[in-house]
């Protein structure tokens, strides 16, 4: 929180630099072992050091799309390494999972995300559209909100930008 520091940002979770052709968004194939001995050791490290913030990938990983992948957002990096900062989605990528053909519509979308684990849904206001109708309709619980919105404050605190927030 001193006025010459930043919250830093870890991205793009993880294998980014995998997807096939080198193009964005795209598919990528990594064993479990390259994924453990390649790709996770510096977002780990990463963490480690106090990195504040992560970004999920643009990309589908071993099938899975990066902002809708539990097992890398909650399972590893939040129970393996005990990340408490905020992952924040790629340009987009929330609502790119309608595209990536694991989500029906806009909100099926924000659903698995937020129960991914991305807190915060950076361009598509996907969140911001399709949340609140979600949480009444039962597809996403309140305490799945909580806790992305209590991630986000949490980071906001440390930063202090409730005490100077024009930094």
């Amino acid at each position: 929180s001193a006025p010459d520091k930043l919250v830093a940002c870890a991205k793009h979770y993880v294998g980014y630099g995998t997807a096939e052709g080198g193009r964005d968004y795209d598919a990528g194939e990594v064993s479990e072992p390259t994924l453990r001995d390649i790709y996770l050791p510096p977002f780990e490290s990463a963490i480690k050091s106090g990195v504040g913030t992560v970004m999920s990938a643009f990309l589908d990983l071993n099938g899975v799309p990066a902002s809708g992948n539990r097992r890398l957002l909650t399972d590893v990096l939040r129970g393996e390494w005990g990340f408490d900062g905020f992952v924040v989605s790629d340009w987009d990528s929330v609502l790119e999972l309608v595209n990536h053909g694991v989500a029906e519509d806009a909100p099926h979308a924000g659903a698995i995300a937020l129960h991914a684990g991305v807190d915060m849904d950076m361009v598509s206001n996907t969140y911001i559209n399709t949340l609140a109708a979600s949480l009444q309709s039962g597809k996403v619980s309140q305490d799945d909100i909580d806790e992305a919105v209590r991630r986000i404050l949490r980071i906001k605190i440390r930063a202090g930008l409730f005490d100077q927030p024009f930094t």
